[in-house]
């Protein structure tokens, strides 16, 4: 990068008369060799990137925007001129002597610095030193590859996928990575000429009505269906009993466990007994009784 270039010197004396602030521009070009761009991409009419915010680290999303030329435009940049040089030149070159209004039927190929708009995700006024960084990129990089002047106006289609241009000095396996938020990795995905679908995590309907859910028993050491059976039965038969009476129940620990004993099968008497505080003879000689009572 260290020889000169009409359209890198051009486009830059265009984007210091956009930006106006030399602070922000010349501030642009200390972030550019210090942390460098993340997702670089030219595209007909913008330049977009990621840049690293100074203070906080964050992921900033910059682009700067300018007008194609139109069809028009196009088609009267290719007629201009027949004997000029440029009409010769290689697909992919941009001669310089297109810089010249002379040479191109009176179609300037650089913008107008009044048609360049800046854009950022940071609080700071536009155009911004974010701004001015992916100005400086894209200045880099006119130097060595002027042809995507042409790309950016629109009359070629950018050759070059987004890429990540590293810290001066630096590699882009030692620089170092930050999160960012959403906002910006849906930004990233836009800009993505070959991006991949979006996978769909949408749930999948039937039209069937919704069923009732199936009962499962409960786990162990819950009672077994014959003991549930066996309480449904003797809770029925309470109220039953209160019903036809009108006599509040009277609840009673020992009354209630010796009934339930009584009735529910299987049970283990010893267990029963050890919960009342009952000797198991005295135990059976209660459940026998309630059991005659029923």
């Amino acid at each position: 990068m260290n020889h000169t270039s009409t359209w890198a010197d051009r486009f830059g004396a265009a984007v210091s008369a956009a930006i106006a602030d030399q602070e922000a521009f010349l501030a642009g070009r200390a972030d550019l060799d210090e942390r460098g761009i993340e997702r670089f991409l030219i595209s007909p009419g913008r330049i977009s990137g990621l840049v690293t915010a100074r203070n906080t680290g964050a992921e900033l999303h910059a682009a700067i925007t300018l007008p194609v030329l139109t069809a028009g435009q196009a088609a009267t940049l290719r007629t201009a001129t027949p004997q000029c040089e440029h009409h010769e030149a290689d697909e992919g070159a941009l001669p310089e002597c297109l810089a010249d209004p002379a040479h191109t039927g009176g179609v300037t190929v650089l913008p107008d610095p009044a048609e360049l708009s800046f854009i950022c995700t940071c609080p700071a006024i536009s155009p911004c030193r974010h701004a001015a960084a992916l100005a400086h990129a894209l200045i880099d990089r006119l130097r060595t590859h002027p042809e995507d002047l042409a790309a950016l106006r629109g009359l070629r289609q950018p050759p070059h996928p987004a890429q990540d241009l590293p810290p001066a000095g630096a590699s882009t396996n030692t620089r170092p990575k930050t999160r960012i938020s959403a906002h910006h990795a849906w930004a990233w995905y836009r800009e993505y000429p070959d991006r991949p679908p979006i996978p769909n995590y949408s749930p999948s309907l039937s039209n069937e009505p919704p069923g009732p859910p199936a009962c499962s028993p409960p786990p162990p050491p819950a009672p077994t269906t014959e003991h549930l059976h066996a309480l449904v039965n003797d809770a029925a038969t309470q109220a039953r009993n209160f019903l036809c009476s009108g006599t509040p129940l009277e609840c009673a620990w020992d009354e209630d466990a010796v009934r339930l004993a009584a009735r529910i099968p299987h049970i283990r008497i010893s267990e029963v007994a050890d919960r009342l505080g009952l000797d198991i003879a005295d135990l059976r000689s209660r459940i026998t009784a309630a059991c005659t009572s029923a």
